[in-house]
């Protein structure tokens, strides 16, 4: 009896601890809403956004830096049909999703310029509602890797298919923050920028604290000078005006 017991409350705990450690990764991934105010009308194979890796603020949603994604994130766009086309060889969906890179990156994918333009086909397409998704699975396999480090842009074209406008872009499953591989000429280019506008900092701060300290001693001047003059000087009570001492006497 006592065994039964305990082994419900053994389970009862390990139970518990698989929701806690399920809640804490859930907590740790949140979707990113992207800003497509700067989308535009695209067709034929044409781009109409793309959001590129931005080392100055990673956290701008005009731009995404890939290494965010896990492998449970899904992206998914919508989008307005402004024009349908009649083909010989129709895709069978309008938006294509690209990871390009410009950077070297490690994967067969790569071509002798060191750039990748990688496609990928949506997963899912709802047709009522102009929407697609693209799992990362699908997503790694195009791009051949899934070290997204060197992954420079994220694009949403049109296809033959149609001539679109990307509405939103919503991508899912995301860590908080990247870690996107940085040139290292522009990290050290960085580093000095940062270094110049410290000591810049530090200079105006210095002159601040000698203006200061000048104006303070100008101030004290003026008082004890004014002090001086006073202690040399007597009240005149039949004239009612200070007078030299020496003139007093």
């Amino acid at each position: 009896m006592k065994k039964s017991i305990f082994g419900k409350i053994s389970a009862a705990v390990m139970a518990a601890a698989i929701m806690a450690g399920q809640a804490i990764v859930a907590c740790a991934y949140g979707d990113v809403q992207l800003d497509c105010t700067n989308a535009v009308e695209s067709d034929n194979w044409t781009q109409s956004i793309q959001f590129n890796y931005n080392s100055n603020d990673p956290d701008d949603l005009k731009c995404f830096d890939a290494t965010r994604m896990t492998d449970q994130s899904v992206i998914t766009v919508t989008y307005d049909i402004l024009e349908t086309h009649e083909v010989d060889s129709p895709t069978g969906f309008p938006v294509e999703l690209i990871f390009q890179s410009w950077s070297y990156p490690d994967t067969p994918m790569v071509n002798a310029n060191g750039g990748v333009w990688a496609k990928v086909v949506p997963a899912a397409l709802d047709e009522e509602n102009n929407t697609e998704s693209f799992t990362y699975a699908d997503i790694v396999a195009a791009y051949g890797s899934d070290n997204f480090e060197k992954v420079d842009a994220v694009l949403f074209g049109s296809t033959n298919d149609a001539k679109i406008k990307v509405k939103t872009v919503t991508i899912t499953n995301c860590n908080d923050k990247g870690n996107h591989w940085i040139d290292p000429a522009i990290a050290e280019q960085e580093k000095k920028a940062q270094e110049q506008e410290k000591e810049a900092q530090k200079k105006n701060i210095t002159g601040i604290i000698i203006g200061i300290v000048a104006g303070v001693a100008v101030a004290v001047g003026v008082i004890w000078f004014i002090i001086s003059s006073k202690s040399r000087e007597a009240f005149d009570v039949s004239t009612g005006e200070f007078i030299d001492k020496k003139d007093a006497k």
